[in-house]
């Protein structure tokens, strides 16, 4: 590919990007969420109760600082309590009301993502992630490189 062509792709590419962030914050917008109360809240439905705030930082790249904020305004409202149990460090659970919001505003997106999958092939499905991870690997290594070597 050409260098013209490589630059088309890439400002498509980080046009979706920006279009996939869009939709999720129209998601949380419209469940009457901040983006990362939901994020949490949908790590909690995918994960189960039990997972702790580092847990969700890895499975959800998100920085502790946002989770941690999140989390505590989370508990103020009565959404999820916080519980150390056994030495396994502190554990986020939804409350009953948590449970119910969850099931009300987080579930459905959930489903609106399945049918969306559904509406493409299995070979597109995996084409997708594929090449996300192929992209993604790539830029991963490329971006590790650049930190190592510093802003020149």
């Amino acid at each position: 590919m050409d260098r013209k062509s490589q630059e088309k792709a890439l400002r498509e590419y980080n046009g979706l990007y920006r279009f996939s962030n869009e939709i999720y914050h129209d998601a949380a917008l419209a469940a009457g969420l901040s983006d990362s109360a939901f994020d949490i809240l949908y790590c909690l439905y995918d994960m189960g109760d039990g997972c702790s705030q580092k847990d969700i930082c890895e499975a959800w790249y998100l920085t502790k600082q946002t989770v941690n904020s999140s989390v505590h305004k989370l508990v103020r409202e009565g959404v999820v309590y916080l519980d150390t149990e056994g030495g396994r460090g502190t554990r986020l659970y939804l409350t009953k009301s948590g449970r119910a919001l969850v099931e009300a505003r987080i579930a459905p997106i959930i489903e609106i993502e399945k049918s969306a999958f559904a509406a493409m092939s299995e070979e597109e499905c995996d084409e997708l992630l594929r090449l996300m991870r192929l992209y993604l690997g790539r830029l991963r290594e490329q971006v590790d490189v650049f930190k190592q070597e510093g802003v020149r």
